[in-house]
């Protein structure tokens, strides 16, 4: 089985929103383009500090919640500009130990007291202290000379990073499948229980992982999220089911869950929506609701 299958019964239990898999495919591909880059380049200065600063930004990219590629290459480029310029000054006080020291303190101080207060950019100063010590001992960059020739190498280097971040392929719709996958698993759990009550850390985990994705998709999408909603209120007030009504409803579930993981469409022309239908028509009508809305996405 792949492992950029919808559905891994191995990966599903370590990496059940596609975390992991997107970002180890996005370090592995801007890695390989930083290794042609710098065959031809060939850094002077300890290309390791380029590689790590270019695969740490493109990574940034696909952690953050950006709904758009211009987005992306707006923070990308921000990053690689603050992480690349703290170490730069870093190294310009790399010879004086007490003024490394002292301005060291004072530059943890300007970027906590000035970045760290917002929410969205709160992690980069932390970066930027870290960034600029370990360069630090990769070789530090004394002068203007050498600081203007490292701002180039970065343009060049930040290049793979931005067709990575262009080309890379868009998996936005798998981590909604995925997360659909989550919250189906665990309805079919919860026919199970009679008292049962939709509030499992796995569903709303799975519900904010979807509703984070919204602006990302189609507009589809949205319509599709309301649904999902909706079936899973019906689904914890669906007290009246019957036993036979709850295996049918679960049947229904499972075959969905496969249509999901084989990115079909599913028929409600079979035997066990027929008899659902008859047996409960508001639970029939929760579930075309849900498979309708699927199916819509699908088109």
């Amino acid at each position: 089985m792949s492992v950029y299958r919808i559905k891994n019964k191995f990966l599903d239990r370590y990496d059940p929103f596609w975390i992991c898999r997107i970002l180890s495919l996005k370090i592995g591909t801007v890695t390989i383009l930083l290794c042609f880059c710098n065959a031809f380049l060939k850094s002077p200065f300890a290309p390791m500090a380029y590689f790590l600063t270019v695969v740490l930004c493109t990574v940034a990219t696909e952690a953050l919640p950006l709904n758009s590629r211009i987005k992306k290459l707006g923070i990308f480029f921000l990053m690689i500009l603050s992480l690349s310029t703290s170490g730069m000054l870093f190294g310009l006080f790399s010879y004086f130990n007490v003024a490394l020291f002292l301005f060291i303190m004072l530059f943890s101080y300007l970027v906590l007291r000035f970045m760290a207060t917002n929410p969205k950019v709160a992690v980069v100063p932390s970066l930027m202290i870290i960034w600029g010590i370990i360069q630090l001992e990769s070789g530090s960059i004394t002068d203007l000379n050498a600081i203007a020739n490292s701002y180039l190498y970065y343009v060049e280097f930040g290049l793979m990073g931005v067709i990575t971040i262009l080309f890379f392929p868009d998996f936005t719709p798998n981590i909604f499948k995925s997360a659909l996958i989550r919250i189906l698993e665990s309805d079919i759990k919860g026919l199970e229980d009679k008292n049962f009550k939709n509030s499992q850390p796995s569903v709303l985990s799975a519900l904010y992982v979807i509703h984070s994705k919204l602006p990302l998709l189609p507009k589809k999408y949205d319509i599709f999220f309301e649904t999902i909603i909706a079936f899973q209120h019906d689904l914890v007030h669906a007290a009246d089911l019957t036993d036979e009504a709850r295996s049918l409803a679960k049947s229904i579930l499972s075959e969905l869950i496969e249509a999901i993981n084989h990115d079909k469409s599913l028929s409600l022309n079979n035997g066990y929506s027929k008899k659902i239908e008859v047996l409960n028509s508001s639970a029939y009508n929760a579930i075309s609701n849900l498979v309708q809305g699927y199916n819509l996405c699908q088109a």
